[in-house]
């Protein structure tokens, strides 16, 4: 049994035992003893299990490639930096990182509390451990030191669509925003368990814990954005795939979380985080275990469907735990006459509808493949049809959030705009699509009542971190959505042009002059297991070209070709960046182009005679990317609030 097994091994049985210690113990300094040896055995645990993670690492980095891990997302030619990023790139390394990121604040919590137990701490820490101990089982059931009957000479090579900077920082965090919603809805069991839930350090904890997940909850489906939009082969920065979807659904419940009133008598609060916590686990169900078909998730496995099981349970235990607390699920508290308490109210409730409609578009083709061979798929077209409206009240709402009308004069003003967008989807303007142009009115005067509120707290002194994070993110989701409504809507392509070296196309106003192409050899080394031998991992075609825009300016630029012999031909898109928009342009494969990088890997140099260029125009796309920026500067400015305020970080 390998080494990094067996410390994984031996940290269950530790955190087993402090569980037990746990259990046996009270708050109280008769039980010191007992949870002084509590806390050494889950610290031993928690060596082990970096340790573990460590192992790994290291595993990577010195090419043990009798490991299947290793040998499948490695080369003894790939680059320092993707090898420290490997553990948390494959299936199963990547279910380790997420035990190593959970132990690492699991530790430092406990480490603070030591010496400091309560009846409310001592309940955490156990339920701490049983969440642990089964990240650790998931990750043994299908394990990153899995060794190979036979070691290969050299690794498979990461998939190229992998091989770019986001990979090193999209997925940390991404798991850093899944850990500390697992820590939050700890808490909140914890509290519901002892009756501390009200308890105010509890909630400051608490409410810390959930603004560092929301913030990296958006960073992650943002930099995952972007990634999509310059490698191509993921479908753009937003395409419904399966495992998008499944990322957007915690990061909607959690925003419809901090849409609760701060002090609710009832259960939404604690609710909407089980909610959180559960799309969490069927967003890693979904990728970990390839329950559907996507681009982003990896091959079938059991992990899946005993992830889903896990949750199941939590939510039963979840529910049995609510028979003691005396609280209705949901009271519909809300001031008529108040169109910030309505606006609030529409803004949860629009948010919980979004996100049904999403998880149901993930879940109905799982469940209909329990059923029939060939299940349905859920389309683009469904999510922009059933989400459209719903979009549309929350984007009212934030409007009402930071208006300073009467309910009747702003029902009035919602009608009216709205009306004008029916009269622009009807005359088929600004953009070809009608949705988009029924919304943008909408979206125009939401964002101008929220910019004018802006304004307002600029103009005064003594405005709280809360109010300024909570504008500059109402302002953020406006933008964004006014930036996805028309690039989508308005995007334009040009089919594929075969294009011949030496020659001009002319393409969606731009005019594109190509040179000759430039073949590089093979280069790098892989494992070919259909071959079983060494040989260079890639090759490559360049073409130079120089594109004037509609503009007149002309700008001199290269388009990439790279075959991979163990993952196909890869093209590497260019962007050109305008005010207007972009201009995305990439160089695809013909029978000629795809011998020449073939027969380049065996060292022959053969010039192609053509290849396909496809351009595409994406007007106001930098406006998603400015909006995203401004959302994660609201948040920031929401957590950082609460970290001064806890004496976290010094007031400046």
């Amino acid at each position: 049994m390998e080494t990094g097994q067996i410390f994984l091994i031996s940290a269950c049985v530790l955190l087993v035992l402090d569980f037990i210690l746990l259990l046996m113990a009270k708050a109280n300094p008769e039980e010191k003893k007992k949870l002084e040896r509590a806390f050494f055995a889950s610290s031993l645990a928690y060596v082990l299990i970096i340790a573990s993670y460590l192992r790994l690492t290291f595993a990577f980095l010195n090419d043990n490639f009798w490991l299947s891990e290793v040998y499948t997302y490695s080369s003894s030619s790939l680059s320092v930096q993707y090898k420290l990023g490997d553990p948390w790139i494959g299936s199963s390394g990547s279910m380790l990182f997420v035990a190593f990121l959970f132990t690492l604040l699991y530790f430092v919590y406990r480490f603070r509390g030591f010496g400091k137990e309560s009846e409310f701490r001592i309940t955490t820490y156990k339920i701490l451990d049983i969440f642990l101990i089964f990240l650790l089982l998931v990750t043994l059931l299908k394990s990153p030191f899995e060794l190979l009957p036979v070691t290969p000479m050299d690794g498979a090579g990461l998939n190229p669509l992998l091989q770019t900077f986001w990979v090193l920082i999209h997925p940390p965090v991404v798991f850093l925003g899944y850990v500390f919603v697992f820590f939050a809805f700890t808490l909140t069991l914890a509290g519901m368990i002892t009756g501390e839930s009200e308890n105010e350090e509890v909630r400051e904890v608490l409410k810390r814990s959930l603004y560092a997940a929301w913030l990296f909850l958006a960073l992650g489906i943002a930099l995952g954005g972007w990634w999509s939009y310059e490698v191509l082969g993921w479908g753009g920065y937003w395409a419904w795939d399966p495992v998008e979807t499944a990322s957007l659904l915690p990061w909607l419940a959690l925003t419809a979380y901090f849409h609760l009133p701060a002090r609710s008598k009832d259960l939404a609060k604690e609710i909407t985080l089980l909610i959180t916590f559960f799309m969490i686990i069927f967003s890693t169900a979904l990728t970990r275990g390839g329950l559907l078909e996507s681009v982003h998730a990896f091959g079938k496995s059991p992990v899946g469907p005993v992830l889903l099981g896990f949750a199941f349970c939590v939510v039963i235990y979840f529910f049995y735990l609510t028979r003691s607390t005396n609280k209705p699920f949901y009271t519909f508290d809300m001031n008529t006459s108040s169109l910030y308490s309505v606006a609030i109210f529409a803004a949860y409730w629009s948010l919980m509808f979004l996100l049904i409609i999403c998880f149901l578009g993930d879940a109905a083709p799982i469940i209909g493949g329990l059923f029939k061979e060939n299940p349905m798929t859920t389309s683009p077209e469904f999510y922009n049809k059933w989400c459209f409206p719903f979009t549309l009240a929350f984007v009212a709402a934030l409007g009402g959030c930071n208006i300073g009308l009467k309910m009747k004069r702003y029902l009035m003003l919602i009608v009216s705009v709205l009306l004008i967008g029916a009269v622009l989807a009807a005359i088929g303007q600004p953009t070809p699509n009608w949705l988009a142009n029924l919304g943008l009115p909408l979206l125009t005067v939401a964002g101008i009542a929220i910019a004018y509120n802006f304004a307002r707290l600029i103009s005064k002194k003594n405005s709280s971190s809360r109010l300024w994070g909570k504008t500059i993110m109402h302002l953020a989701v406006v933008i964004i959505l006014i930036g996805v409504f028309v690039s989508s809507a308005a995007e334009t392509e040009s089919g594929n042009i075969v294009a011949r070296p030496d020659s001009v196309i002319d393409a969606l106003g731009l005019q594109i002059t190509l040179n000759n192409f430039t073949v590089y050899p093979g280069t790098g080394s892989v494992y070919y297991p259909q071959h079983s031998f060494i040989g260079p991992e890639r090759s490559a075609l360049k073409m130079d070209v120089a594109i004037e825009d509609d503009g007149g300016e002309v700008h001199h630029e290269s388009l990439w070709m790279y075959y991979y012999i163990n993952y196909g031909v890869v093209s590497e898109p260019l962007i050109i960046s305008a005010p207007a928009g972009d201009m995305y342009i990439s160089m695809h494969q013909t029978k000629s182009s795809f011998n020449s990088m073939f027969f380049a890997l065996m060292g022959q140099e053969v010039q192609p005679e053509d290849s396909v260029i496809v351009v595409k125009r994406v007007p106001m796309i930098w406006l998603v990317w400015f909006g995203i920026i401004l959302l994660g500067i609201g948040m920031t400015v929401l957590l950082l609030g609460e970290l001064r305020k806890g004496g976290i970080i010094a007031k400046s």
